[in-house]
């Protein structure tokens, strides 16, 4: 799935937004009604535009998107009472924004740990969640230990300490949500890369302005939200922004390919656990007491059962390794055929079923060639079965190097192939792949010391062009076929059918 012209649309509406908010705050400051709306606005029209784009992602990709979306509605939520509703009390506003963007924090992360547990388990999902709370509670630590409390001492900050925790939480939340998007990433492969990129820029222009409205408003005493409102509104565009981009084809994987790589599984399984408390762990060394003789004695023993537990981790990582190739083989053997290790009928029918139900979703055709090979019952007669077999080999392989073109490749049985082309173009590419395979398939074959020439008949019909289901498309890519050996020809599209099915639809409207 690649960005449509409308998405180019509304990233060039996005930029012309924020470079009108940044101009009504630099030249019209007193506009404040002005400048409430437009940052209102912001977080609705991303919140609307991720909501559109997600209708084209499967299931559980969608139910993401999804929830980023009612994420950036509780921040348009928040706006609205830290906007509007300043009469009831600076404070209360305060407070009661706050419990919006709080559900945004929590919405993003629930979103994280969703995909996460969609693909990686629930147990896993749970030990995601829990290593989010983990870094989550260090970050808060560490912050408010060395950078905060230290800061409030040498200050005349007199107020209190409570709205500087809120305002502290929400840009060390952000930070935490930029680094388990990225663990996501190198575990799952869910999002796209470029995905995974413009939610860290938003994720990064939110902490910015928060970390900036921090400063100023609790060391400075500055009040200048105003100008750090685009930072916010170029957030959310950034995060509206990754709805758009291209989400790897994941859906049909294998055991081994929906496996951790290895640079998540040492992120997660290692550094941010063991990393995280070892240097929890030696902060507190530092600042409570040192390094004497008792907590020597303590700090070799907590290091050496974090190195045992290292161990069975890595112990239990093998043992998962082992079950996941034995899966993995399982997998093969069903869904792979035993002479050609193309895909069998089973596998075929299945992803040709998820096809048409992804067609229908986004408006798109599933092109489908069916073929056999001529003359093929002579080579069995005169050359025998094992030469048949063999020939039979040869023809997976040269339609195995098509696969690259990210077409899926089957054998339904006896000299039977077919080729499905999810997404399929114009008719005309249709026409050119089937010369193509006519071409590859039609070289001379060397069988033991004997030269073979043989060439395929070719059928072709489309969905939903041809047939209104998966079993009437290879119906009429079967009979289309048929048709091609008739006339002696390389192939056959299924043109006559298509007549027919408009006239039908003609008559019933």
């Amino acid at each position: 799935m690649s960005p449509t012209p409308a998405d180019h649309l509304w990233i060039r509406l996005a930029i012309i937004y924020a470079f009108i908010q940044i101009m009504t705050v630099l030249w019209m400051p007193d506009a404040l009604s002005l400048q409430r709306v437009l940052v209102i606005i912001a977080p609705m029209a991303a919140s609307v535009y991720l909501i559109r784009v997600s209708r084209r992602y499967k299931a559980h990709l969608r139910r993401f998107w999804f929830m980023v979306s009612i994420g950036l509605m509780a921040d348009a939520a928040a706006r609205i009472v830290s906007s509007f509703f300043f009469g009831f009390g600076k404070e209360s506003a305060f407070q009661i924004s706050s419990y919006f963007w709080g559900l945004e924090v929590i919405l993003f992360a629930s979103c994280l740990i969703y995909l996460f547990r969609h693909v990686q388990g629930p147990l896993r999902g749970l030990r995601f969640m829990l290593d989010i709370v983990i870094v989550g509670v260090t970050f808060m630590t560490v912050g408010w230990e060395y950078l905060i409390k230290p800061e409030l001492q040498d200050s005349t900050y007199s107020g209190g300490t409570g709205s500087v925790w809120v305002d502290m939480l929400f840009p060390l939340c952000g930070m935490v949500l930029i680094l388990f998007t990225v663990v996501l990433y190198f575990n799952t492969r869910q999002l796209g890369k470029w995905a995974v990129i413009s939610l860290s820029l938003g994720g990064s222009a939110y902490i910015m302005g928060d970390a900036l409205h921090f400063y100023l408003v609790h060391f400075v005493n500055l009040e200048v939200r105003a100008y750090l409102d685009p930072l916010h509104t170029l957030s959310v565009f950034f995060i509206a922004s990754a709805g758009a981009q291209p989400a790897p084809d994941t859906g049909n994987q294998t055991v081994k390919e929906r496996e951790p790589r290895p640079v998540g599984t040492l992120i997660v399984r290692y550094l941010l656990p063991y990393g995280v408390l070892g240097g929890m762990f030696a902060l507190m060394a530092q600042r409570f007491g040192g390094w004497n003789g008792l907590f020597t004695g303590l700090s070799l023993c907590v290091i050496l059962i974090l190195f045992r537990q290292i161990l069975i981790q890595y112990e239990n990582d093998r043992l998962l390794h082992r079950l996941h190739e034995s899966l993995r083989q399982s997998e093969s053997l069903a869904h792979r055929d035993d002479l050609t290790g193309l895909y069998n009928r089973r596998y075929f029918n299945a992803r040709l079923s998820s096809s048409l139900l992804e067609a229908d979703r986004t408006g798109s055709r599933v092109g489908l060639l069916y073929m056999d090979m001529n003359r093929f019952k002579k080579v069995n007669d005169r050359y025998g079965h094992r030469a048949g077999d063999l020939l039979i080999r040869k023809v997976a392989c040269r339609l195995q190097s098509l696969e690259s073109k990210g077409i899926l490749v089957s054998r339904l049985g006896g000299d039977e192939f077919t080729v499905m082309i999810q997404s399929a173009g114009e008719d005309q590419e249709l026409i050119w792949m089937a010369e193509e395979i006519w071409m590859l398939l039609s070289e001379p074959y060397e069988l033991e010391g004997y030269e073979v020439r043989t060439s395929p008949s070719i059928g072709i019909a489309v969905y939903p062009d041809h047939a209104r289901n998966d079993q009437e498309l290879i119906g009429r890519a079967d009979a289309a076929m048929y048709a091609a050996k008739e006339r002696n020809a390389r192939w056959h599209f299924d043109v006559d059918r298509t007549m027919q099915l408009q006239l039908l639809d003609q008559k019933i409207e």
